[in-house]
């Protein structure tokens, strides 16, 4: 199991080259994600660790849907009116992740939003909120918390490679290195989410 910051920026190399060019901010994405996948392990939070996210490597607890072709789970969801719902399956976070950025661009009201025009990820944040992404009426101040942490911590990283001026290469074989380290062990708290 690993802490937010850790998380963090083991992942952050690669959701920035899959956001490069899609409108969506590396913040955005990483937030969202420790908060929909984080499960309580002995009273700590850790990403990855809820039983959608873990059962199905589903970061973003993004439901079947109607237009999901690929595999799904059925999972118990307490908190939502139905009791059990059907999950989409994933064979990697970064398939996950793929497919949240699919989501977002499949439905127009992502658009109509804002989310893709937004100038930095705290807006952004915000218009997927308002485009109804999830039920909690205090979900935009919690990713966007999440959000200012996740700046932290890539600032923290990138600033320990680049005090001596050469970070970039350094950098990019921390990334790899960490993504041939990724484990599989990957339940949102706010519930799940369709494209209808």
């Amino acid at each position: 199991m690993l802490t937010r910051q850790i998380w963090t920026q083991q992942n952050y190399p690669l959701i920035s080259r899959i956001t490069a060019g899609t409108g969506i901010f590396p913040e955005t994405l990483l937030a969202i994600a420790i908060v929909e996948s984080q499960g309580r392990v002995k009273n700590t939070w850790y990403p990855g660790q809820g039983l959608v996210a873990r059962r199905a490597n589903n970061f973003f607890g993004i439901k079947k849907g109607t237009g999901w072709k690929g595999p799904t789970i059925d999972l118990p969801t307490p908190g939502d009116a139905d009791k059990i719902s059907t999950f989409r399956v994933y064979p990697t976070f970064e398939a996950s992740a793929k497919d949240f950025i699919s989501f977002l661009k499949k439905n127009p009201r992502y658009t109509r939003a804002g989310v893709f025009n937004a100038p930095n990820y705290q807006e952004q944040i915000l218009a997927i909120a308002r485009a109804g992404y999830a039920e909690a009426p205090q979900y935009a101040d919690i990713i966007t918390k999440v959000a200012d942490g996740v700046q932290r911590a890539t600032k923290t990283m990138v600033d320990q490679f680049s005090k001596h001026g050469k970070w970039i290469i350094p950098l990019t074989i921390l990334g790899i290195f960490f993504l041939t380290l990724r484990t599989k062990t990957n339940e949102g708290l706010y519930g799940a989410y369709t494209d209808n």
